[in-house]
């Protein structure tokens, strides 16, 4: 039972929530060791002590004392209590009830615990009882769930109650402040009306949470926080979009060739596409083969949107622009041209075709190819015209590094009379090549 000794005055500070967790069992013979005494977290009213012996805990009186002017409101008796997690020897005990104490504040628990084997003691500050009403938010809600370009205000609104300690009680809070957060800072301050309801309108710049908060203030000291769960309120972002208008179409060049590339940035307006200015970017060349891309260059766009280089790809590949803001808002957009196919040049610097006497042909040659790279494997077709018109393959050879260039040579047995010549195909790199054409002399 609980036994009320006295009415006191409220007082300001808020007493520390004291929380623990049962120990080992006391040493046999000794005393019970009380170890903590303190609110239970989400019903202050109520009393918990953890208390822990070496036989079961048989008798636990609380002594209920002002922190404000140190004098007893209140004993609570042993049945008032029930063990709620351990053991009688190892265990938790939390009050059934509430306490019901004449007025709110902050209240120092004296403990006198007994145990089985008639051992007894007194902890004259066990902890702390914070007999607070508990802030409690009830249907907070948003007017939105995203916010625009054009429309970032959004409207929150939503109920604050209190949870009185003794009864359990919620009763609305009149005229109190409540702060509504924008991803955690506090965006603006409103007060409740009598039926603590409340209402106001934040910017909201990002997606981000919103909430309402209930924080300490003097004048109504004996009020705990409180919050809402969060809202996150989304983005709809302005959409976005390139139009490469050069190379709109595939083309193959030269290694060292420029080609330039021309897009355009838009976004999306009731009106429609329209140009999109002071947007940030890059250009970059991809290669087809997925090597390093290269930067092409940096942008801001202009008035009409439109951003234009000029560049020398070393190798098969695209344009890739792509735009990106700071701003939320703004949706990020990119694009690729057509493909740029870049062929190196190859060349014959030689070809012979010399009559042999067992009525053969031998031919001989070399290959450069200038622009700096060179074909794993180099297969040079060895071909034949009777007329130096219509050509046929005979056979193929490969040339390779001679130390001064590529050299290839063949022998054809049983020429006939004509023309021959040396020719590369072209590869995905490198351009098609064939070298002059030679009729031998018998």
């Amino acid at each position: 039972m609980v036994r009320t000794r006295a009415a006191l005055a409220a007082v300001g500070a808020v007493g520390l929530l004291w929380s623990g967790a049962p120990a080992a069992n006391a040493v046999e013979g000794q005393a019970p060791d009380v170890r903590w005494a303190s609110s239970v977290s989400d019903d202050l009213g109520t009393l918990a002590v953890g208390i822990g012996s070496d036989s079961a805990v048989t008798g636990i009186r609380a002594h209920i004392v002002s922190a404000a002017t140190q004098q007893e409101v209140a004993v609570v008796e042993t049945d008032a209590f029930t063990l709620v997690s351990g053991t009688p020897e190892d265990g938790v005990w939390h009050t059934e009830q509430p306490l019901n104490l004449p007025d709110l504040g902050s209240y120092t628990v004296r403990i006198e615990a007994t145990d089985a084997d008639g051992d007894r003691t007194t902890d004259n500050s066990a902890g702390t009882l914070a007999y607070y009403v508990a802030a409690v938010f009830e249907d907070v809600r948003t007017d939105r769930a995203e916010v625009t370009i054009d429309d970032r205000q959004v409207g929150v609104e939503g109920v604050l109650k209190g949870r009185w300690p003794g009864t359990r009680e919620l009763k609305p809070l009149a005229d109190h402040p409540v702060d509504i957060d924008v991803d955690f800072w506090t965006e603006s301050t409103v007060r409740t009306d009598a039926d603590g309801r409340f209402s106001g309108t934040v910017t909201v710049n990002d997606a981000v949470p919103v909430q309402a908060v209930y924080r300490h203030s003097s004048q109504h000291p004996y009020v705990l926080y409180g919050e809402s769960t969060p809202t996150r309120i989304g983005v709809r972002q302005v959409a976005t979009r390139w139009t490469v208008k050069a190379p709109a179409e595939a083309r193959t060049i030269d290694f060292g060739q420029e080609v330039a590339f021309t897009a355009t940035l838009e976004r999306e307006t009731p009106q429609g596409w329209v140009p999109f200015e002071g947007q940030s970017g890059g250009v970059l060349f991809e290669p087809a083969s997925g090597g390093q891309s290269a930067t092409v260059g940096y942008f801001t766009t202009g008035a009409d949107g439109t951003v234009a280089f000029n560049h020398a790809p070393w190798e098969t590949g695209s344009f890739r622009v792509a735009s990106h803001s700071d701003d939320p808002f703004i949706a990020p957009a990119s694009a690729n041209s057509a493909r740029i196919t870049v062929l190196r040049a190859s060349v014959f610097t030689s070809f012979t075709a010399t009559r042999t006497q067992d009525r053969g042909v031998h031919v001989e040659g070399a290959m450069d190819f200038p622009d700096g790279w060179t074909p794993a494997t180099i297969p040079v077709h060895i071909q034949y015209s009777r007329d130096g018109d219509s050509w046929t393959d005979l056979l193929t050879t490969e040339a390779t590094w001679s130390g001064s260039g590529h050299a290839f040579s063949a022998d054809i047995p049983d020429a006939e009379r004509g023309y021959f010549r040396a020719h590369f195909e072209a590869t995905d790199s490198f351009r098609a090549a064939t070298s002059q054409a030679v009729k031998p002399s018998r």
